[in-house]
């Protein structure tokens, strides 16, 4: 038996190991053992830790047969491995006979990824030419969501997480900041500057005439991006200071950009975030720089977004000399 203070600071132990992944993660590992654990019950096998290689191969072969996606099989996995961990003890999924399902699931239910189409100079032009003349508030928004995250490579849950207190203006830039990032796991926030382009399609001069259309004062701890009312022929921000949601943001990215590309569904909020990235690789911006930019945590992650131009890829073979 430990001491009372002892105990008073084991007791603490299982709330600290619940902060040692993001929320969502700790959240889909608790329900992937849940799973497992029902799954164990209904077929008489012992449910206690360290579970046995044998059932945990078999569990996800019962997985594979249940669903048809990799992720499925690849959640139970790592589900087990995250609470063997936890508990310092030795997992399942360490043993080969384990590995080697986990990688036959991979190769027999994993299919190609679609990725979405990057967004052009040329499509954001066309949208601008559209809305320019407007001073309907939805269309300003759409316009300076679009132009800001293009410049900017920002993740739908990076914009949305805007507030008025994270953009400070300047003559030839602005600095936004980044409170909370998917690869900021220690939520030490980033700095990110979007210069001035003084042009129809400046991100900066959008999301000035956006804070000033929707009358949002420059210390404001409210979120940029809120959903709206409609009063009369008009739009203002509603009080509620709550974000809009992803789904909504997505209804009003395909409502602004269906007119101006051959196939929507090619296209979706990430088109954004790889539009500016795909032209900041094609105009030979450094490697640190645009890395840095996107705020990527490996060269994998950061290549995956560029969609290299035809001139780009023609030059391999045009250097070799033939």
């Amino acid at each position: 038996m430990l001491p009372g203070t002892a105990r008073d600071l084991a007791d603490q132990i299982p709330d600290l190991l619940n902060c040692a992944r993001a929320d969502s993660t700790s959240r889909k590992y608790h329900y992937g053992f849940k799973a497992w654990q029902r799954w164990a019950n209904s077929n008489s096998i012992c449910v206690d830790v360290p579970v046995q290689p044998l059932h945990c191969a078999i569990y996800l072969v019962a997985v594979m047969q249940r669903n048809d996606s990799f992720s499925s099989v690849q959640t139970a996995f790592y589900s087990i491995r995250h609470v063997h961990n936890l508990l310092g003890l030795p997992s399942p999924t360490d043993n080969s006979l384990v590995r080697n399902v986990l990688e036959s699931a991979k190769r027999k239910l994993s299919k190609p990824k679609c990725k979405k189409e990057p967004i052009t100079v040329d499509i954001l032009e066309k949208l601008v030419d559209v809305k320019q003349h407007s001073d309907c508030l939805k269309d300003i928004r759409i316009v300076a969501m679009s132009l800001v995250a293009y410049a900017g490579f920002f993740r739908s849950a990076e914009l949305l997480n805007l507030k008025r207190c994270d953009i400070i203006f300047y003559e030839s830039y602005m600095t936004v900041f980044i409170e909370k990032s998917k690869t900021d796991m220690y939520r030490d926030g980033a700095w990110l500057l979007i210069s001035r382009t003084r042009g129809k399609l400046c991100p900066v001069s959008w999301l000035e005439t956006y804070v000033e259309a929707a009358c949002i004062d420059n210390e404001s701890q409210e979120y940029l991006f809120r959903n709206l009312s409609k009063c009369k022929t008009s739009y203002v921000l509603r009080k509620q200071n709550s974000s809009m949601s992803y789904t909504r943001l997505r209804e009003e990215f395909i409502e602004a950009f269906a007119p101006f590309v051959r196939d929507i569904s090619k296209y979706g909020l990430h088109s954004l975030r790889a539009g500016g990235a795909t032209a900041a690789a094609n105009n030979g911006v450094p490697d640190r720089m645009f890395k840095r930019h996107g705020r990527w945590k490996s060269e994998n992650a950061k290549d995956g977004y560029v969609k290299d131009s035809v001139e780009h890829r023609l030059s391999v073979s045009m250097s070799l000399g033939l």
